[in-house]
């Protein structure tokens, strides 16, 4: 396991966090590491576009910290107010641990829940422990980490067009698994024929260093998946999932902007092109420049994200 060994990296996950680690069946991951290796090919490495995104996240933490935020509120019946440090949220997505890191930075450490970062890109669960934070390398569809009904909540976000579409039903059943009963299981993606699916496919596959060609998901695939899976209080939600950034003028923020979606996507063709890239963000979002209280500017580009919610059956 990663670099470090596994009875050490398994040490090593009950000293940074006991909460998460009771959800731990340390027994069932040597078995299931081998079959990963030859598995968990993807393209956030550092061959692929992984080190791009995470220079983006440097440039700006909290430039998705909105829809973030909001996907975490659906995590407990009492919203936001409900999170706390007891409750044990796995990441089944969780790339270099963003919405921990997100997470932490706005609630602190008196609110913010334990979060079991998972992933199945092993580069970004090596950023993960690198970064102090409890990580675990599996995939969504087959999270033997995770005892069952374990976790109080489950997200799969940002990059769940990622799982082939024949696997999703497998992921979905996973985090029922794992789920304790009355849990919560959140899942986002953008949907398709929207602004940030097109993005995707026209933008993204085109001036990518990597292809990015995933079918995104429908409003009746979710409601689907969450009725096989049995989930009870489903709801399917459309939030608004936007980009935010601030500066001191409208040229710099507008860099700052376009700087941030050129690493973010790794659009390695359009690196010098900041004109092009703000063309093109403008056509499939359009970007609104505001100034704030502070009398700083503000750009603003809305993605709309589709969001199912559901609650594991009790009994």
């Amino acid at each position: 396991m990663v670099s470090i060994g596994i009875n050490t990296h398994i040490a090593e996950l009950e000293r940074i966090d006991p909460v998460a680690f009771k959800a731990i069946n340390t027994s069932a991951v040597t078995e299931s590491l081998d079959h990963l290796t030859r598995s968990s090919r993807n393209e956030f490495t550092s061959e692929g576009r992984g080190a791009d995104y995470l220079d983006s996240i440097q440039l700006s933490l909290l430039a998705r910290s909105e829809g973030v935020m909001d996907l975490l509120g659906k995590m407990h019946p009492n919203g936001r107010n409900g999170l706390c440090p007891s409750l044990i949220i796995c990441d089944l997505l969780a790339g270099d641990g963003y919405v921990n890191k997100v997470a932490r930075r706005i609630l602190g450490a008196a609110r913010c829940p334990a979060f079991i970062n998972s992933d199945i890109s092993q580069f970004m669960v090596d950023r993960c422990i690198r970064d102090g934070l409890f990580a675990i390398w599996q995939s969504a569809t087959n999270p033997f980490w995770i005892r069952d009904g374990s976790v109080d909540g489950v997200l799969m976000a940002y990059g769940t067009h990622h799982i082939p579409r024949a696997q999703r039903p497998a992921a979905v059943q996973a985090a029922a698994r794992v789920l304790r009963p009355g849990g919560i299981f959140v899942l986002h993606d953008f949907e398709v024929g929207s602004p940030t699916a097109r993005w995707f496919a026209d933008v993204v596959s085109t001036h990518s260093v990597t292809p990015h060609d995933y079918p995104h998901f429908t409003a009746g695939e979710v409601l689907d998946l969450f009725a096989a899976a049995q989930f009870d209080e489903v709801t399917v939600q459309r939030i608004t999932d936007p980009f935010v950034f601030q500066g001191r003028d409208e040229e710099s923020v507008l860099q700052l902007l376009a700087d941030y979606v050129v690493k973010m996507y790794g659009l390695v063709k359009l690196r010098a092109h900041t004109q092009r890239v703000l063309a093109l963000l403008d056509e499939y979002f359009g970007i609104e420049i505001t100034r704030t209280s502070h009398g700083e500017f503000e750009a603003r580009i809305a993605r709309n994200a589709l969001v199912g919610s559901g609650r594991r059956c009790i009994g």
